[in-house]
């Protein structure tokens, strides 16, 4: 694989590795942002060209990340626009109430299907998915698909979406749910 990246969460569970083509994701659920920085020498060591981290970070827990890292990867954190704000603190208390929540990552990785390309985690906090889609242009259906099929409450995009590629997403799902995009830190 010539294009490895890496997609660090904070639900504690197995890793999750999603591949295609020429790219390999993991995905590591960690227990904070604390593992996350221990986890960055090891990860560039492996030879990771870029890594992303879930919106459960927010800036002030990304920026010990983006230090460590030092600029030698690009480093992104998922955030969620206007249209989401009020979802997404919705789906913070309940989850820190400690409802089970499902939310799902969609990750471009070129040369996958969204059908067979997904994986679902049970942790601590309730239930994750993580998809692959070969392209941008394949998520609005998929998001729509999980959101009816699935029950999602929180979708974030990673590998590369454009912010035209995050409004089919929330256009596809009516607004519904709040949906991230992962951005450069």
């Amino acid at each position: 694989m010539s294009d490895q990246r890496a997609i660090i969460n904070l639900d504690p569970m197995d890793p999750v590795v999603l591949a295609g083509g020429k790219r390999r994701t993991v995905i590591l659920g960690l227990k904070d942002p604390g593992e996350a920085v221990r986890a960055v020498p090891s990860l560039l060591a492996d030879g990771v060209g870029s890594i992303e981290l879930c919106g459960g970070f927010g800036p002030l827990a990304a920026a010990p990340v983006v230090e460590a890292v030092a600029g030698r990867v690009p480093v992104g954190l998922a955030m969620f626009g206007m249209e989401s704000l009020t979802s997404v603190a919705a789906y913070k208390a309940r989850a820190e109430a400690g409802e089970a929540m499902t939310a799902a990552f969609i990750v471009i990785v070129p040369g996958t299907d969204p059908r067979t390309d997904r994986v679902v985690r049970e942790h601590e906090g309730g239930r994750a998915l993580f998809v692959a889609v070969p392209e941008e242009s394949a998520a609005p259906e998929v998001a729509a698909d999980l959101l009816a099929s699935e029950g999602v409450e929180l979708i974030e995009l990673y590998g590369g979406f454009s912010p035209t590629g995050a409004a089919r997403v929330i256009e596809a799902v009516d607004a519904a749910i709040p949906i991230g995009l992962a951005a450069r830190a």
